[in-house]
């Protein structure tokens, strides 16, 4: 198949994300389960689609070319990301390795593409994909429990508001995490940060337009929250909206987007993407530079997930998993789970297990999202960290029993979630990934506390 001179550009760009992906497909695995599954991330299918128009134009355009020469700078940003996936996917630090991930797809692009901002623009246009934006939800939610509490004060109608929760005669409300606005900031900052891209360069411009942008999309969930209660008290909470209330927000944030980019045609000054007389680079190359394409590939390659997930045994399908028995925590996800025998003591667990984590991204770890350490049915009381163990005292009904448990990497055992990333962190930089979580239950036969005095001073 001939490909036209001026298409080379892109078909080697596909070409580079298709080796970087299939070089890290556990990555990919955690996105598809983290951000392609999540209704909050439901813009993710588009993304790619759009990265890869931005760059079929570009390429168009005559203003996606290959470099003729080897770029150090980029070449060392490129190993140093590369380097930074391997100790956080060894490390399974989610943020780390999926930020790492697209630094090293943008810097293989700065690698083998003439560089210019507009190159990099649609990589980077990627990180709406990326579920990293969950660290936003309580510091929103938080700003829209204050926002609707002072909205609600022009209502009249008695508002008693404690953390999250908001109270009026008809009934409760929960600001929950799905109320927080971050799917509105999220679609707000890909869509004003592409039309920006391609129709806005004028700095103060853009700034204005990005800023309006995020303001709308909080007041405009604002206005939903304090609209939903506001309905719930004239009801009597029998709308429908009560249970289903995402729709009726993007019936008042889509006439936002609207009037938003009527404004922003008027702050429009240029469009990328359909004048190709905007190229002012020298005649392009057919090829990328053979030096650059074996740096890419090396250092890509030497990162990869994907090859090391092939050296590690993989995690066993969930029917493959028994419960050993009927008292134990919720672990997602784990490589395997034996039940330990007890050494007699004046204190012997009733229920003694062992988890182990491969290492393998996304076939989880002991401080994984969703983990629960206490037992179901039981309610916990009180906790603390003593030592390598963390303690933590659980009641049902009439019944008192104590759980503790502990993280292992590399034979050193820890409780606290913080010292053990950085100890995975440390490890990680040796190829070091496999974990461990030791699980014991405590039937209380006599007081917990004494009992717990006498498990601290045995062990």
């Amino acid at each position: 198949m001939n490909i036209p001179s001026i298409y080379k550009p892109f078909a080697g760009l596909v070409f580079l994300f298709a080796v970087v992906s299939v070089l890290n497909l556990p990555i990919l695995a955690t996105l598809w389960r983290h951000s392609f599954d999540d209704g909050t991330y439901s813009h993710a299918y588009l993304i790619p689609i759009i990265t890869l128009y931005l760059y079929f134009k570009l390429s168009a355009n005559g203003l996606l070319a290959y470099r003729e020469s080897i770029s150090y700078v980029s070449l060392a940003l490129l190993i140093g990301s590369g380097f930074l996936l391997f100790v956080t996917s060894n490390a399974q630090i989610s943020i780390g390795y999926w930020l790492s991930f697209l630094a090293v797809l943008t810097f293989g692009v700065m690698s083998l593409f003439r560089f210019n901002w507009y190159v990099l623009f649609p990589t980077l246009f990627l990180i709406f994909i990326f579920p990293l934006w969950g660290l936003l939800t309580e510091v929103l939610q938080a700003i829209s429990v204050t926002a609707v509490t002072y909205m609600m004060s022009f209502t009249g109608i008695p508002t008693y508001v404690e953390a999250q929760y908001i109270t009026i005669p008809a009934g409760v409300f929960e600001i929950a995490d799905g109320c927080s606005g971050l799917r509105y900031i999220i679609v707000s900052l890909a869509i004003s940060t592409l039309f920006i891209f391609m129709y806005i360069n004028n700095t103060k411009k853009a700034a204005t337009f990005l800023t309006v942008a995020i303001l709308g999309a909080l007041l405009t969930n604002w206005i939903r929250i304090t609209a939903l209660i506001l309905i719930g008290e004239y009801t009597d909470m029998q709308s429908s909206l009560m249970e289903d209330h995402n729709t009726f927000g993007w019936y008042l944030y889509i006439p936002f987007m609207f009037l938003l980019f009527m404004w922003g045609n008027k702050l429009a000054n240029h469009d990328l993407l359909s004048t190709p007389e905007n190229n002012t680079l020298s005649p392009l190359g057919s090829y990328p530079k053979q030096s650059n394409v074996l740096l890419l590939l090396v250092a890509i390659t030497v990162s990869s997930t994907t090859l090391k997930s092939f050296f590690i045994p993989t995690l066993p399908n969930n029917a493959d998993v028994i419960a050993l028995t009927e008292i134990q925590p919720t672990i997602e996800r784990y490589t395997s789970v034996e039940q330990l025998s007890s050494n007699a003591s004046d204190l012997t667990p009733m229920v003694n297990l062992k988890y182990f984590f491969n290492g393998v991204l996304d076939n989880g770890k002991p401080t994984g999202f969703g983990n629960d350490y206490l037992p179901k049915g039981w309610q916990e009381v009180d906790q603390e960290i003593v030592g390598k163990w963390r303690y933590i005292r659980v009641a049902n009904r009439r019944n008192a029993a104590l759980v503790r448990y502990t993280y292992e990497i590399n034979k050193q055992q820890m409780a606290s979630p913080v010292a053990f990333k950085k100890q995975r962190l440390i490890e990680a930089l040796t190829g070091k990934s496999e974990t461990y979580m030791y699980w014991q239950f405590f039937d209380c036969l006599r007081d917990c506390d004494a009992e717990k005095n006498t498990l601290q001073t045995t062990n």
